[in-house]
């Protein structure tokens, strides 16, 4: 699982990349059905999966994500590059072994797709250094608050903003409780019902009870929330959430939207508290995800890209360089024209717009 290292060995090639983790890729692997592989070499690693097809997230389904975005796209089975959950893909360790990776990775792939997903434009340099072509394609936009001096470097308007939703939580009669998730695993699947409901998605109480009785199993101590509560009453909301080397990431919120006073639950439960949490450990981050990252923006957070990238030597994307152009721009136009994320462009990583 680990390309013949041990856990400790592949843990100090992860360092703060929380999503490369043994502990996440053992995760991912009993939520999964099976381990995944590795390429090791060079003092540099990578995880990576062999997909029959389009089982498992449809967020990692490449085929269906590149279709989606009218971009020609390679068949779905192959090598999924990374974790296969969390939204976040590295090359581990030296960069100069990454040359070496992306050749092992190829030659398992053995004339299949080989797709790295959701990675950080720092990790697309390394792979065009290593000799990668196919031009990269946007998938999301993640958002991460520095924690240092927030919410003071914050614009006036919204630092009285935070002032005002702390005062009506307080006054609400609101508590936050951060525990195991164990602890509690069984009283929130209503209200992550809830939420998804919310969003349009139909979901059954105990398929979300099993779903975080998973990361409370498989991930232990690690699994935090935030439980969300008045005195003597049942939790109306929570924050799953993990607590990384230099940075606390948010997985997974639910509310029972019924029982809430309208006192800026959201953001003091998974934002505001977890920004205090992180002070408290003297961490650099909070990771905040790629959902609702208009919202985020206007509380501090700075948006990168997240990027989809073809491996292989023969990628289809190769014959569609300018149409993956014009999708990027496209992708960086509209938050450009959106005046709630138009300055929260992280601008350095979003140069790789304009290649291709």
């Amino acid at each position: 699982m680990f390309g013949g290292l041990t856990e400790a060995a592949w843990d100090e090639l992860a360092g703060p990349r929380f999503y490369s983790t043994s502990a996440w890729l053992r995760y991912c692997a009993a939520e999964y059905g099976g381990p995944g592989e590795a390429v090791v070499g060079d003092g540099a690693a990578v995880p990576y999966v062999e997909v029959a097809g389009t089982s498992g997230l449809a967020s990692y389904d490449w085929s269906g994500q590149l279709a989606a975005r009218g971009l020609p796209a390679p068949p779905p089975a192959g090598l999924l590059v990374g974790p296969r959950e969390g939204y976040q893909t590295h090359f581990l360790g030296a960069p100069e072994g990454v040359p070496g990776l992306v050749e092992r990775l190829r030659a398992r792939a053995r004339d299949r797709p080989c797709v790295a997903m959701y990675l950080p434009t720092s990790e697309v340099e390394l792979a065009r250094r290593a000799g990668v072509t196919a031009p990269p394609v946007v998938l999301e936009t993640d958002a991460w608050i520095a924690v240092e001096g927030w919410p003071d470097y914050l614009p006036r308007k919204r630092r009285y903003a935070v002032r005002a939703a702390r005062r009506v939580f307080h006054e609400a009669g609101y508590k936050i409780r951060h525990m195991a998730l164990g602890e509690c695993v069984d009283h929130l699947a209503g209200a992550a019902v809830a939420t998804l409901a919310k969003h349009g998605v139909d979901a059954e109480p105990e398929e979300e009870r099993r779903a975080l009785r998973s990361h409370a199993v498989h991930m232990g101590e690690a699994a935090r929330v935030a439980v969300l509560s008045r005195e003597d009453e049942r939790p109306l909301g929570f924050c799953l959430y993990y607590v990384g080397t230099d940075a606390v990431f948010l997985r997974w919120a639910g509310f029972d939207y019924p029982r809430l006073s309208g006192a800026a639950e959201y953001f003091n439960l998974t934002l505001f508290s977890q920004l205090d949490l992180a002070a408290e450990l003297g961490l650099r981050w909070v990771h905040a995800g790629t959902k609702s990252i208009e919202a985020k923006a206007l509380y501090g957070a700075r948006l990168r890209p997240l990027w989809l990238v073809d491996l292989t030597p023969d990628s289809v994307l190769h014959a569609a360089r300018e149409q993956v152009r014009r999708h990027n721009a496209e992708a960086h136009r509209r938050l450009l024209d959106d005046p709630r994320t138009a300055g929260a462009l992280d601008t350095d990583t979003w140069q790789a717009i304009h290649d291709g």
